[in-house]
């Protein structure tokens, strides 16, 4: 990680400090900062959050993993990804017409069907100079599955949504997306997902709270680049 600011080297270590073994953190996370527990294609390991990037298309969570891996997670969707091995990164994302969650009341029964959202997400992969990998989406509210990787994230509160797509060129297909979506104040949040980056590279991040202890302010982009 060339050319990291402290506090990104801070998050670093202590992404690679809770390097994890069969799904627990190898020791006590520090709860200054916020993680994700992350099944990465069958590895386990937890993402420290390192700052917020607030960006014209929307604010960026940008999360650090404690083999180097970087995360660009948007309104729970990854956005773009580097250093993963074995899979091509995803160098840059667009969306057209990406809707809010759109959780609907709690009385709503789930296993009913919902009103189809359909958008577009285009994708550059590297290496290979793969540019505008078109995925037109369709989103569906589904019912909580039976098995996920969650641990933490449980509960009646919890509104489940389902992302699949037609992809062109059709050799990048990826299999279905799912989200599990709550409301707090006001505000939707993604708390436990299942995302793919290619058609044999699959992973699940789950929101992971350590103890009890209030995480640190999260820095901007701005406080980072000031602290480099």
């Amino acid at each position: 990680m060339v050319g990291c600011s402290s506090g990104q080297t801070q998050v670093y270590g202590a992404a690679k400090r809770a390097f994890a073994s069969e799904g627990a953190p190898a020791a006590p996370l520090d709860a200054r900062y916020r993680y994700l527990r992350a099944n990465i294609d069958g590895r386990v390991a937890f993402l420290a959050l390192g700052y917020l990037d607030q960006l014209p298309e929307g604010a960026t969570e940008v999360w650090y993993s404690g083999s180097g891996e970087v995360f660009r997670l948007r309104e729970g969707r990854i956005v773009g990804t580097t250093g993963l091995r074995g899979v091509r990164n995803w160098q840059a994302v667009r969306y057209s017409a990406l809707p809010a969650w759109a959780v609907p009341p709690s009385s709503t029964r789930p296993d009913r069907p919902s009103e189809i959202t359909r958008f577009t997400r285009e994708r550059d992969l590297m290496p290979g100079y793969r540019m505008a990998v078109r995925d037109d989406i369709v989103q569906t509210r589904i019912a909580a599955p039976e098995r996920t990787q969650a641990l933490q994230v449980q509960g009646a509160g919890l509104q489940w949504f389902e992302e699949r797509s037609s992809t062109v060129p059709a050799d990048e297909a990826l299999p279905p997306s799912r989200y599990a979506v709550t409301v707090a104040n006001g505000r939707a949040e993604v708390l436990y997902s299942e995302q793919c980056l290619a058609a044999n590279f699959c992973l699940s991040l789950e929101r992971w709270v350590p103890h009890a202890a209030a995480a640190a302010p999260l820095p901007t982009a701005a406080a980072v680049d000031k602290d480099s």
